[in-house]
């Protein structure tokens, strides 16, 4: 079978990987933080769905969030759109993404999400599809925070592809 014909479906299963089973990646100004790993300070990742999320955070830690801003995944009956507490929520960018194979899930705020929404337009205006750049990651320190870049890798930049020993394990 072609691969034009086989993208739609390979978008979709990523999405649904994505969805289900993503670890979240945490930005630091030292690097991007997967769990139990040190920070690195730049990723080249397979980008595979993005969309609006949003988050309420109370003493610094999530306590409502949408991954979709529309509905709350922790009070599915509350909409955004009607929720009293919306003007305190942060509008958000989610990106799922693939990192050596394995799924995770990026929030970004504010510049961070301004950088990546500037490099989708980009990849889309070259006529490219997000999910089939390898993209890179880089993280600025800003003292209390990072700041995320988002480029196409360059050929060093790829990860090796896992071998299927790699990917049982």
């Amino acid at each position: 079978m072609n691969d034009d014909r086989m993208r739609p479906i390979g978008e979709i299963l990523g999405r649904i990987l994505a969805q289900t089973t993503a670890r979240y990646l945490t930005v630091r100004p030292q690097g991007l933080v997967l769990p139990g790993e040190p920070p690195y300070p730049d990723l080249s990742v397979q980008i595979l769905d993005h969309g609006p999320a949003r988050t309420l955070y109370q003493d610094r830690h999530p306590a409502c969030r949408s991954l979709d801003a529309i509905r709350s995944i922790d009070h599915p009956q509350r909409l955004c759109a009607l929720c009293d507490l919306r003007p305190r929520c942060t509008p958000q960018i989610r990106v799922h993404l693939l990192f050596h194979a394995r799924p995770y899930r990026l929030l970004l705020a504010y510049t961070s999400a301004k950088n990546f929404l500037l490099f989708a337009t980009e990849i889309r205006h070259r006529g490219q599809n997000l999910l089939n750049v390898v993209t890179r990651i880089q993280v600025l320190n800003r003292g209390t925070w990072g700041e995320l870049r988002f480029a196409p890798a360059s050929d060093n930049d790829r990860p090796p592809i896992p071998t299927l020993e790699e990917d049982a394990r």
